[in-house]
């Protein structure tokens, strides 16, 4: 009588750890290139910002209607090298500034926002948008597109901002 064997045998050994390297072959590919997730980060990150510098300029609410055109608060956004780019968010009573990484450059409106030229986005008490600074020509009642990549912003002239292409 045959002694009964436990295990595996070799050709399902190898099979079996073949089929893990292909597997962990494909998972770590997915893993290694995370510029698409960087550039999610960026366009996040911006739209925080613009919502911010909206929402300080509607908490200053109770300015008379004559002065509802003036402005209240000012987003701007300029790269200073090549990776580096400052966000400024500031108001009457406020200024901040935070300093975002990103390789891609942005273009404005299909126009490449160049190094050092500064994005300013002005806002009114109601939260509409009264001013931008770049592209020169640009006006404040048509909406605002940022692109970072494959990645857009759309800020409305409403100031309510999305992720993707303006409708």
């Amino acid at each position: 009588m045959r002694a009964q064997q436990n295990g595996f045998t070799l050709v399902e050994l190898i099979t079996v750890m073949a089929l893990i390297g292909i597997l962990s072959a494909i998972a770590f590919s997915r893993f290694s290139d995370t510029s698409i997730y960087r550039q999610t980060l960026f366009v996040d990150q911006l739209q925080s910002f613009v919502r911010l510098a909206q929402h300080m300029s509607m908490s200053q609410q109770g300015a008379p209607f004559s002065e509802i055109s003036k402005v209240t608060s000012e987003f701007s956004l300029v790269q200073e090298s090549a990776d580096k780019w400052r966000v400024s968010i500031q108001n009457s009573r406020h200024s901040q500034s935070h300093q975002l990484t990103m390789q891609l450059g942005v273009s404005v409106d299909n126009q490449f926002l160049p190094q050092g030229k500064r994005l300013t986005i002005s806002f009114n008490s109601q939260g509409d948008i009264v001013a931008k600074s770049f592209p020169p020509s640009a006006d404040p009642s048509l909406s605002t597109v940022l692109q970072i990549g494959e990645q857009a912003l759309c800020i409305a002239p409403t100031g309510f901002s999305y992720e993707g292409s303006c409708i």
